[in-house]
């Protein structure tokens, strides 16, 4: 090869090297975002608990449902860690039908490919009983939160049964994912038969909301700092309400009821997923 043609090839190799490194640097400044999300997130965890928490139940002693009111808390800090998660443009967010997830009392169920789509969630949801891991209510964070905003915790499907449908009985929300815990990658997990049993049992209508999250971020077992090279885009798709007491699984004994609407819930979900591909 002549001097001439060498030297064209070493400049095209340093003008095309920029090019190559372009994704992992970008990616490279998504993660830093990412992790500045967290600490912000568990900071913000620590301010409510030690300062938000105790002067919100000193002053509503008196007034109103104290978990009503830490559950308004919690509501407003996560619409602000949302709000922060889009204008850093680590997340587009775009919602389908949220005005059914005004009513009261109302059982919301959800599938949970991501960690951020239970914070999207709460964040439209003034109030909502949740049924949290017991390793939330064992946080050093956010212990008192749980506690103080009466979330469920989901280690006794016995008493979640019981909690979830006095919560609907009182004129209370429920917030749950009838997964347990966030999906496999590109699928759903089975179904526990909490949801459809507190449905039966409380005769409340199930209102489904679909989620899907483009590209996959934050999914289970994925470590913080594997971020997308682009803004994951979330739909959150507020389905109209399955009618209970209407269904065929009504008319059943509870546990019989009950597997038959998990497997109609099941098979909804994965038949809404596939539409949306």
């Amino acid at each position: 090869m002549s001097p001439a043609a060498e030297d064209l090839v070493r400049t095209g190799e340093r003008a095309a090297a920029p090019a190559h490194r372009v994704p992992s640097l970008r990616r490279a400044w998504r993660a830093f975002r990412t992790g500045i999300a967290f600490a912000l997130f568990g900071l913000g965890a620590l301010v409510i608990s030690l300062v938000a928490l105790p002067l919100l139940q000193l002053t509503s002693r008196r007034s109103g449902d104290p978990q009503r009111r830490v559950q308004g808390l919690i509501h407003h800090a996560f619409r602000l860690f949302a709000w922060y998660m889009t204008v850093t443009g680590l997340i587009r967010v775009t919602w389908v039908g949220r005005e059914r997830l005004r009513g009261r009392p109302i059982l919301v169920v959800a599938n949970h490919p991501t960690l951020i789509d239970v914070v999207l969630l709460v964040a439209a949801m003034p109030q909502a009983d949740c049924i949290v891991k017991t390793a939330a209510e064992r946080h050093l964070l956010l212990r008192r939160l749980v506690k103080g905003a009466g979330y469920i915790p989901n280690d006794r499907p016995d008493a979640i049964i019981t909690a979830g449908t006095e919560s609907l009985r009182q004129g209370r929300s429920l917030l749950l994912f009838p997964e347990g815990t966030r999906s496999p990658s590109g699928r759903l997990g089975p179904f526990h038969r909490g949801a459809a049993r507190i449905a039966l049992r409380s005769g409340t209508d199930l209102v489904p909301v679909l989620i899907t999250c483009s590209p996959p971020t934050l999914m289970k077992g994925q470590p913080w700092y594997d971020v997308p090279e682009r803004t994951a885009h979330l739909t959150l798709t507020v389905k109209d309400p399955i009618l209970v007491r209407e269904h065929p699984a009504a008319r059943k004994t509870e546990a019989g009821g009950a597997r038959e609407l998990t497997d109609f819930l099941q098979g909804f979900y994965e038949r809404q997923l596939r539409a949306s591909r």
